[in-house]
C-alpha cells in the first residue's frame, strides 16, 4: 500500500486523497491489578505523535477508539490547526 493511493470502498467513489492518520494502540501486562494497560497514541503525517488516552480495561479502550473515530469521520480537529483529532488537554 506505500505509494499507492487509498481507494475508498465505494463503488465509483474518487480516490482518497486526504491526511493519513493513525492510531496506533500500544498494550501490555503489568503485575497487579489492573493487569491491562493501553496507550492510545495518533500518529497524524508530519507532525509526529500525540497521546489520546490510556486505559487499564478493554472497555476503557473500545470508548477511547470509537471517539477517536467518530471525531476524525466528523472531520473533527482540536482547534490546535495541526489536523489532529485528538482533545486539547
Amino acid at each position: 500500500m506505500v505509494g499507492r493511493p487509498m481507494i475508498p470502498a465505494e463503488s465509483g467513489a474518487a480516490p482518497w486523497s486526504g491526511e493519513v492518520r493513525s492510531l496506533v494502540l500500544r498494550a501490555w501486562l503489568e503485575p497487579g491489578l489492573p493487569h491491562l494497560r493501553v496507550r492510545l497514541v495518533e500518529i497524524n503525517s508530519g507532525h509526529g505523535e500525540r497521546p489520546v488516552a490510556t486505559a487499564t480495561s478493554i472497555d476503557e479502550t473500545c470508548r477511547a477508539v470509537r471517539t477517536w473515530l467518530e471525531a476524525l469521520q466528523a472531520g473533527g480537529d482540536n482547534g490546535s490547526r495541526d489536523g489532529a483529532v485528538t482533545p486539547k488537554r
